[in-house]
């Protein structure tokens, strides 16, 4: 089951990165020849964009075409209403015309567009079957305690399904693990330092030399665990304060870094002590650490 799981979602990340570069090939052939439509839509690897680009492709293509027949699919692909959809039609129309102006485009311009598009959309097509067969497999093993390991971390905030599964895929066997500090190496958030004969550098960086997609979901996690929700309120008001407090006497990427081992610890602490995360001030945690040596003496 684990390595059913890392097999795929390494397949999933991979198809990803290849997905990446052809979208970042869409964006670069546009920005030659037709600028102004990379602003008209969130991103412009939505489908109602791509299907308009496969449709007309070229700024006189859409300046020929039927104002109705523009309007009726940005209607059926975007589902926004009609007044959406007039409002897109005039910024691809004004897009047009400036392109059409001032941009110069050929025939092989069209001709790799189209291209790029077509492969935007089979790796679309791959990476939902990949992820439906993620699902599958959860679903078909849920009394396994690899697939409860997943839910716990899945009660970590921020992590979700595709997260918890890349993580647990990784690690696979977690009794392998009797420390944090073990989990670290074993991703590759370790310090190393370059060291020869009697030379020892004074640079330290992340080792890198673990699982690169555990390290990925780790610094993902640790972006979100940082990051403000829109009402402007702390997602995790206790690793966003650590964060803001390391940033005050040290780099950004070295705040980073700490805030990977707080997150990277906490996921060792939720599969070790087997319960859903929760987030606790420090002042609590120190208050629980000291109750349960009390405890242990007793």
């Amino acid at each position: 089951l684990a390595l059913n799981c890392r097999n795929l979602c390494r397949e999933y990340y991979d198809l990803m990165d290849n997905r990446s570069a052809y979208v970042n090939k869409l964006q670069g052939e546009l920005r030659m020849v037709f600028p102004q439509y990379l602003d008209i839509f969130s991103k412009v690897t939505i489908n109602t964009s791509l299907t308009l680009l496969e449709t007309y492709t070229s700024p006189s293509a859409f300046l020929k075409a039927d104002k109705q027949e523009i309007i009726d699919i940005i209607k059926s692909t975007a589902r926004f209403g009609l007044t959406y959809a007039q409002n897109k039609y005039n910024a691809i129309i004004q897009a047009a015309t400036d392109a059409n102006q001032f941009g110069y485009i050929i025939d092989s311009n069209i001709k790799r567009i189209r291209l790029y598009i077509s492969f935007i959309r089979k790796y679309d097509e791959e990476i939902n079957n990949i992820l439906e067969s993620l699902h599958e497999l959860v679903d078909a093993n849920e009394d396994a305690d690899f697939v409860k390991q997943i839910h716990l971390i899945e009660t970590f905030k921020g992590a979700g399904f595709l997260s918890a599964v890349s993580i647990m895929g990784e690690i696979g066997d977690f009794s392998a693990f009797s420390k944090p500090k073990q989990l670290f190496a074993y991703f590759g958030l370790d310090p190393a330092v370059k060291q020869s004969g009697k030379f020892e550098g004074t640079k330290v960086q992340m080792s890198k030399r673990g699982s690169a997609i555990a390290r990925r979901v780790i610094h993902t996690l640790t972006l979100q665990s940082i990051s403000i929700s829109r009402n402007g309120e702390a997602k995790n008001p206790v690793l966003r304060e650590y964060y803001l407090k390391k940033c005050d006497s040290k780099p950004k990427l070295v705040a980073m870094g700490a805030v990977s081992h707080k997150v990277c610890n906490m996921i060792f602490a939720i599969l070790r002590d087997n319960k859903p995360f929760k987030i606790i001030a420090p002042q609590e945690h120190i208050k629980q650490y000291n109750a349960a040596k009390c405890d242990i003496a007793a």
